[in-house]
């Protein structure tokens, strides 16, 4: 939020973080391709795809802004993601599971314009407007700022607006031109946003195919929106870089920032204790752990550049060694010849 300041359309949607693991918030979203996975709600800049401001579900502990507690479920997700760019003159694209008159009233009053389709149903709708209509023809009405039209394409279409009359444009489609409503253009036009950046992360995603903790698929998810962000900004300051060249630069110069010279370990020194020659020892099964047959490195075979495991050891020395001859060399001076 610090880093860019978005254009004035912008748009709300959810988008799907893949898992298919037991996890109790998990969603269902057919629509998506990925289906099940954890939900994001995300605000993005409608043109280029940049991801303004999100929220996680997680059930009950979602943490909505505690401004809006009272609101409904979806205006309450509606107003948290957009509570930093209120009274700034932003137009909002919202589809039909968040769309409703009260909220764009909310919005009204917060110099924020909105554009969307809505469900028949929602509270307020006039009886004009639920009346049934022929193909291709539309029905508005108008409340100061608000307007609500519905068109009949294969099937009825409800829009509303807050920066839109009922006035109807000609597109070119499938080689002929075709009258839709202003307002369903503009829609169709900036409200694939969230679409926009989720096509943009499916490729050169940073998240491994296969990660067995859902927190882990959520940073690393995070990481590439991050890495998408930046590359968005880079673009809009002029940067001429593919995104593969972009992002293989950025992870050089993260490194060269960032990175600490490894510490190696100390490695155990193999010189022999002092008392394996004056006390007296005798060999034992290495005691039981969490493996099944636990063993340790005999010491002289290893003197010796020899890989061997052994189930016995001294244990006064804490010294793993095969029971003969090893055992015996590593307690007289022959160890030293």
């Amino acid at each position: 939020m610090s880093a860019y300041v978005p254009e004035q359309n912008i748009s709300i949607d959810e988008s799907l973080i893949g898992w298919k693991g037991r996890l109790a918030w998990k969603q269902y979203i057919p629509s998506k391709r990925k289906r099940f996975g954890m939900k994001v709600f995300a605000i993005c800049e409608s043109s280029s795809g940049y991801i303004y401001n999100f929220l996680v579900y997680t059930g009950v502990d979602t943490a909505y802004n505690a401004l809006y507690e009272n609101e409904p479920l979806t205006s309450r997700v509606v107003l948290t993601l957009i509570h930093p760019l209120l009274d700034k003159g932003y137009c909002l694209f919202l589809d039909n599971y968040y769309t409703s008159i009260d909220l764009l009233d909310k919005l009204v009053k917060r110099r924020t314009d909105g554009v969307g389709t809505m469900r028949i149903n929602r509270k307020g709708i006039p009886q004009a407007i639920k009346v049934k209509l022929q193909r291709d023809e539309t029905v508005a009405r108008f409340r100061r700022k608000l307007m609500i039209q519905k068109w009949r394409d294969k099937k009825d279409v409800l829009m509303i607006s807050t920066i839109h009359d009922d006035s109807m444009k000609k597109i070119a489609a499938r080689s002929k031109e075709i009258e839709k409503p202003a307002c369903v253009i503009d829609y169709n036009a900036s409200m694939g946003g969230v679409d926009l950046s989720d096509n943009y992360l499916h490729f050169y995603g940073i998240a491994r195919t296969r990660v067995k903790k859902y927190y882990m698929k959520m940073f690393f998810h995070f990481l590439s929106v991050t890495t998408l962000n930046a590359f968005q900004i880079y673009k809009k300051i002029g940067g001429k870089l593919k995104r593969m060249n972009f992002l293989l630069e950025l992870g050089e110069k993260v490194v060269e920032k960032y990175s600490k010279p490894l510490q190696m370990k100390k490695r155990r020194s193999r010189t022999p204790m002092p008392t394996r020659l004056i006390e007296r020892h005798f060999p034992s099964i290495i005691a039981p752990t969490p493996k099944a047959k636990p063993t340790k490195r005999c010491v002289v075979c290893a003197e010796q550049k020899k890989r061997k495991e052994s189930r016995y050891w001294c244990l006064e020395c804490r010294t793993g060694l095969c029971p003969a001859p090893c055992f015996g060399i590593y307690h007289t001076k022959e160890y030293f010849l």
